[in-house]
């Protein structure tokens, strides 16, 4: 996603290329590379050309042609949160890959494959942009095909082969390690990079499958989502402690700040790279309030003042007349239709 100019991926995906490096004993200076993920949890945010440092880290420079898939064995499926919930709530192999494809296509910088079912198989094809941002676009290509099929063996309890395997690139010195891996044929130099399945290797059971909680996972992932972005997620959140504190007199910058777990530095900080403030959240959810109240015309317009937490009615009508170029009474005249009532 883009803020400001500046795009963000979710922490997790660095924190699952941090562990993978590490059980296959590369060094990566993480300090230097990605700072942001020191103080991230797994669903925040971190700046996406971070990321992009990572992972040139590991497939950008010279390495080991079999990289890609050692990285696609090491990725923990245990860092993944919500993909976590969402693939063992699936009840085979193959719902599992057709969840993940949907829910990529939103949550995702790029998309990792392309399911499509068809003649009696299925074909997963990679679309990963060529020249690759992470460095060795094959590789690259390796990992994103491959750690499916080593989770969904994992999940499976089987060993998961692949009817065919076809990667674009030229070509191993030595092919027995991706055969081993993809325990099929593998072809290089193809026009795609494509896995071929069987629809029995799709109707695999998911061994420790809770597909009974799959509508609750589904509705999980869908407020996920709505939190993709600052404006339903972070921004949320400040708007919500604005709200809660109204009537009570707290909904200063540093009454929600406390309430969100911060300095009101680092909320600001946050909302600055968001694209906005807490002045513009306040005002915007103010003056909502205002004109939704303003609507019932049994309600005076002292009391909209009052019950929108302003002391004196005449700050509410400095504010309304910044926010709409009316009074509150002209405001409400020409939104209802009727005179104002006695204020």
């Amino acid at each position: 996603m883009a803020l400001r100019g500046r795009e963000y991926i979710y922490a997790r995906a660095g924190l699952a290329l941090v562990e993978a490096a590490r059980t296959l004993g590369l060094a990566l200076d993480v300090d230097r590379l990605a700072p942001s993920l020191r103080d991230r949890g797994q669903a925040e945010l971190i700046p996406a050309d971070e990321h992009l440092a990572l992972a040139r880290a590991v497939f950008g420079r010279p390495a080991r042609e079999t990289i890609g898939i050692e990285m696609a064995q090491a990725l923990p499926l245990e860092v993944t949160g919500l993909w976590g919930f969402l693939l063992r709530s699936s009840g085979t192999f193959g719902d599992m890959l057709r969840r993940a494809e949907r829910y990529m296509r939103v949550v995702n910088r790029y998309t990792e494959f392309v399911l499509e079912d068809g003649d009696g198989q299925a074909r997963m094809t990679c679309p990963h942009p060529e020249p690759s941002p992470y460095g060795q676009r094959d590789q690259v290509v390796f990992t994103l095909l491959g750690h499916w099929i080593a989770w969904g063996r994992q999940l499976t309890r089987a060993p998961i082969a692949v009817d065919e395997a076809c990667f674009r690139w030229a070509g191993p010195r030595d092919p027995a390690p991706f055969e081993h891996f993809f325990e099929g044929p593998v072809r290089f130099g193809c026009a795609q990079d494509v896995l071929v399945l069987r629809p029995e290797t799709l109707a695999l059971p998911l061994v420790e499958s809770t597909p009974e909680l799959g509508v609750q996972f589904e509705a999980y992932a869908a407020a996920l989502v709505r939190q993709m972005t600052p404006e339903t997620g972070f921004v949320e959140r400040v708007r919500q402690g604005i709200a809660e504190g109204l009537l009570a007199g707290l909904a200063t910058e540093a009454a929600v700040a406390g309430r969100l777990a911060m300095t009101v530095r680092t909320m600001h900080r946050r909302l600055d790279e968001a694209g906005t403030s807490f002045r513009k959240i306040r005002d915007e959810l103010l003056r909502e309030r205002a004109e939704g109240l303003l609507r019932e015309r049994r309600v005076p317009i002292s009391e909209v003042s009052f019950l929108l937490g302003y002391g004196e009615p005449s700050n509410f009508h400095r504010a309304f007349r910044r926010w709409t170029g009316l009074t509150p009474a002209a405001w409400r005249a020409a939104n209802s239709g009727t005179a104002d009532l006695a204020s």
